[in-house]
Formats: C-alpha cells, sequence, structure tokens
C-alpha cells in the first residue's frame, strides 16, 4: 500500500510539473508502468511537456528571451552573461540544463508507455507519440544549441542510469533529426479549437530545418522551410504590431508558440520585464532596446539611418553623444520620422505615444519629468528606448506577472528568412526564391524589395539585418550571433549606453561564450561529464 501511494504522488508530482523533478532523484517512480492504462492517461501525460517548455521560457523572459546578451537588448541590471564573468555554477546553466533533461524524461516515459496502451484511438496514440518525439527532439536541440554535444538518454533513466559520457555534436544532430522526422509523420496538420497550441506537422517540420541550418546543411534546411512557406497553412499576418499583443494570440503566422492565460501561475511576466511605465501593472522595464537596434532600422525607403543628415536646434550636424542635442522635440521628432514602420511597431521611442491604463494616450516627452501625469515615464529616464512588443495596451488585463500573450517561438516570417539564409549559403549567388523571401517579410512591413545584383556575401548581411529588426525581442538573435560566430564583433567590449550616449556598462563575451558551460553541479555528480573550452 505505502509503494502504491508513493506512485499516486509521483504521478500527481508529474502531471502538476511539480518543482521537484528537477532532482536527481525524481529519475525513479514513473518508470512503473501503473499510470498509463487509458488513453486519458496518456493526454495528461503528453501535457507536462509543454509545461516544461513553458517553464523555461518563463525562465528566461526576464533577460529578453536571451536577446538581452546580445547587441540589440540589454538587461538593466548587471549579470555575467551581459558582462562576462558568469561562473559555471551561475543558475542560468543548471536551470536550462535541468528543465531541458526533465522534459526529456518526461518524454521518454511517454514514448515508452504509451504504445502499450491498447485502448487508444490510433489517431490520438499517433498524435501524443508525434509530440513525445516533437518536444524530446526540442529539447535536445535546445542543448546542443547552449551546451553542444550533451548525453543522450532515449529511456526513463533511472538514477544510477543518469552518468553517461557526452555525445558529438554529429550525434546530438543526427538524434534531433530522427525525432523531428518521426514527429512530421505522427502529427497532424492542425487542430480543433480545443486543441489550439498543441505542436503541429509544421513545428516539426521547422525544427527539422532549424537543426540543418546549424548544423550548415543548406540544401536541406532550404527544403524543410520550403516544404513550410509552399503546402502550409501559415500566411503572413497583415499588421505586424499584432503579433505581439493578446489580440495576436493564435494568429495565422504562428508556427510554435507557448500558450499563457491571464491566471495566476499561467500567465506570461512580459508586462513586467518588456514593460516600462504607465502600464496596467507595475513594470520593471528590466529588458531594454539598445541604440545599436533602433538605429539599425532602415529609412522607409531602404536606405540607411545616419544621423550626419540631421542637425540639432543649431543648425549642427546632430550629435547623439551629445546629451544638449536630445532636448530639443522637433529635432528628435525628425530622428524617427520616415523609418521603417517596424520601429514604431516594435519600439517606443522619444516624442512617440503609449497608449496605457484607461487606455490614455502617453507621450514620450524627454527630458523625462517624473512628475508630469501626461507623459509616458520610463523606469530608466536618463535616455532609454522601451519595448513596445509584447506591452499589452490599456487596462483588459491587470494580473501581475500573469500576461495572456502567447510567445511565439516560431513564426513564418522566421521559416522565410531562415529558407532564404539557407539557400543564399547554398549556392554561388542568390537566386530570385532567395529574394522572395526576404521581400515577402519587407512588403508585409510597408519596405521597399532589395536592390537586385546583391552577392552572395550582400545578400548574407541584408538577411541578417532583416532577421535583426524582424524578430528583436524574440531571442532568435542570441542563437544568431553565437552560430554565425559575431558575437565577440558585435558584443565584446561594446559599452551600454543610452541613447545620449551616456555609458551605463561594458558588456564582455569572451571566446568560450559561444558555447554554455555543462553546469558545475553536473560536472560533480557525473564523472564522465567532460568541460567545454574555456570554463575550467
Amino acid at each position: 500500500m505505502k509503494n502504491k501511494i508513493i506512485l499516486i504522488l509521483l504521478s500527481v508530482c508529474f502531471l502538476a510539473s511539480c518543482s521537484d523533478f528537477l532532482d536527481r532523484n525524481s529519475l525513479v517512480g514513473l518508470s512503473e508502468g501503473d499510470y498509463w492504462k487509458s488513453q486519458e492517461d496518456a493526454i495528461q501525460g503528453i501535457n507536462p511537456l509543454y509545461h516544461a517548455n513553458r517553464e523555461f521560457v518563463n525562465s528566461i523572459v526576464i533577460y529578453g528571451m536571451m536577446d538581452d546578451f546580445t547587441d540589440i537588448s540589454y538587461q538593466s541590471w548587471s549579470t555575467g552573461l551581459t558582462t562576462g564573468v558568469n561562473p559555471t555554477n551561475a543558475a542560468i546553466y543548471s536551470t536550462s540544463w535541468g528543465i531541458f533533461y526533465k522534459g526529456i524524461y518526461r518524454a521518454n516515459t511517454a514514448l515508452k508507455y504509451i504504445p502499450d496502451i491498447s485502448s487508444m484511438d490510433a489517431t490520438i496514440k499517433n498524435r501524443c507519440l508525434g509530440e513525445a518525439k516533437f518536444f524530446r527532439g526540442y529539447f535536445y536541440f535546445k542543448l546542443w544549441d547552449y551546451f553542444g554535444g550533451v548525453p543522450i538518454y532515449d529511456y526513463p533513466m533511472n538514477i544510477d542510469e543518469g552518468y553517461k559520457a557526452r555525445s558529438t555534436d554529429e550525434e546530438v544532430y543526427n538524434f534531433i533529426v530522427q525525432d523531428m522526422t518521426d514527429a512530421i509523420s505522427l502529427l497532424p496538420e492542425s487542430y480543433g479549437q480545443s486543441d489550439k497550441g498543441r505542436v503541429t506537422k509544421w513545428a516539426a517540420l521547422a525544427m527539422r530545418g532549424k537543426a540543418h541550418l546549424w548544423a550548415k546543411q543548406y540544401d536541406k534546411a532550404a527544403a524543410d522551410f520550403n516544404e513550410i512557406m509552399e503546402q502550409s497553412d501559415r500566411t503572413l499576418l497583415g499588421d505586424y504590431h499584432t503579433l505581439f499583443r493578446v489580440a495576436g494570440n493564435n494568429n495565422s503566422e504562428v508556427i510554435f508558440d507557448v500558450q499563457y492565460v491571464a491566471e495566476s501561475g499561467h500567465g506570461i511576466a512580459t508586462d513586467r520585464n518588456y514593460g516600462a511605465g504607465r502600464g496596467a501593472t507595475s513594470n520593471s522595464q528590466r529588458t531594454r532596446p539598445t541604440p545599436e537596434l533602433v538605429n539599425a532600422y532602415e529609412m522607409i525607403d531602404g536606405t540607411p539611418f545616419d544621423f550626419n543628415n540631421y542637425t540639432n536646434a543649431n543648425g549642427q550636424t546632430f550629435n547623439p553623444n551629445r546629451v544638449t542635442d536630445w532636448n530639443d522635440e522637433a529635432s528628435v521628432r525628425k530622428l524617427y520620422a520616415n523609418r521603417d514602420p517596424r520601429l514604431h511597431a516594435g519600439i517606443i521611442v522619444p516624442w512617440s505615444e503609449f497608449v496605457g491604463a484607461g487606455g490614455i494616450s502617453y507621450v514620450y516627452k524627454f527630458p523625462v519629468v517624473s512628475t508630469d501625469l501626461t507623459a509616458f515615464v520610463p523606469v530608466w529616464t536618463n535616455g532609454s528606448y522601451a519595448w513596445r512588443k509584447f506591452v499589452e495596451t490599456g487596462s483588459v488585463y491587470t494580473l501581475q506577472d500573469n500576461m495572456p500573450l502567447n510567445f511565439p517561438l516560431i513564426r513564418l516570417a522566421d521559416v522565410m528568412l531562415m529558407y532564404a539564409e539557407a539557400r543564399n549559403e547554398a549556392l554561388a549567388a542568390p537566386d530570385q526564391s532567395v529574394y522572395d523571401a526576404v521581400n515577402d517579410v519587407r512588403d508585409r512591413a510597408g519596405m521597399p524589395d532589395l536592390p537586385s545584383g546583391l552577392n552572395k556575401e550582400q545578400m548574407r548581411e541584408k538577411i541578417r539585418h532583416e532577421r535583426m529588426v524582424e524578430l528583436c525581442g524574440e531571442g532568435q538573435r542570441y542563437s544568431d550571433i553565437r552560430r554565425w560566430r559575431i558575437g565577440q564583433d558585435v558584443v565584446d567590449g561594446v559599452w551600454m549606453t543610452e541613447f545620449t550616449g551616456v555609458n551605463i556598462r561594458q558588456r564582455g563575451f569572451p571566446d568560450h561564450y559561444y558555447l554554455w558551460p555543462i553546469p558545475q553541479a553536473e560536472m560533480d555528480l557525473n564523472p564522465n561529464l567532460t568541460q567545454n573550452p574555456g570554463w575550467n
């Protein structure tokens, strides 16, 4: 009887996403097959895979989904990944490692027991197995992206079995590809309303394409992305800003996201971390767009933005590092006029408006007067841009840290730009399909087509620029600058500054930051693990 109670408690813990599952000792228990008896057991056993993914997203939203460790966004508080001095026992490494392996364990358990449930509808069984395959491959992809080669477990390991050595990069890549290939054959293309948010064939195809792209298998990556573009029901949403509001939940562009509801413990803290002021809930403005990002947005005609084309109140060339140049409203307004519309859709700049609590429009006046109740007043008042992306307007949602805003992890614009990248890298020079993919994304934003006649290197830079401005704040940049090996160039030694040029903190990106360290606690427990270079 005592053992039966323990098994029941372990099952409840499993289904409730119990935090104790992060403990190594919790690797035992669910391998006892008493739980997996019915179709409902299988469905309920799959749901915690989504919970693990949500747990990870919740843990990194405070870092702008990792964009704060790049050139386009920064942390308002000093952190080791920002300054280049993070130790191997830093919580972000061990927390992420633990969440991913927790998800893998759950997927392995489902894959072991669901095939033997005889009472299941065949379609539901295939779906559940496809979801388990998808998430196992997805969590291994995240481990591979951050840590490189890691131990591969394809069974629900007990505590005495969790001591494998690291597999190679290639072995992890092949494992991910196989899981996603299996998931593609098992998952449906779409769901009814009651199952919105579950992973689809298209999500698995996108993840297989990403694995190919990360491994520089460009022809294979392009083929997967092209299949989504040509055969799926996904289309670009007409309004860019709506993608990042509650009104845009479950839109036509999203391929894979994390679903949230306005309930305590089941929403996302974008309002606190991305929000800057005058909202329906209190904000910390923990993550902030950088001047480098804002200055990267082109003019509406597709030409680069250049401060040399502007003057201050005295008719001198506008100097962004001269604080007094920012004191003239007319001069500053001109800096942000006639720019790529995604700038104002995603970022609050001086003299723009923000619709805050009560549906009231507030103007971001600069210099900031904190006592001005009619103005948008950010948390950081000395010259800070603020996110408009993922910050809900008005007062409809007021539950602190629990916005019902689904967070996109893969959307069609991302797939189109990855297709363009893969195809361009596979060819000696870009073909029309590369232009078409990038231009379609730009066209949705209201921007002109790329100039014709670009060579491979020029197109590469255009695609990278497009990913930076299209996907900012969504967490894609951190992986991009590491897989492109440009992290040191764009981050290391660069000062985080206010838009007035005032220094805040110097960034650091040592060469070994392209991979995270194996968490020190794991190294202590498993003598078969080896550390990544530079972290010893």
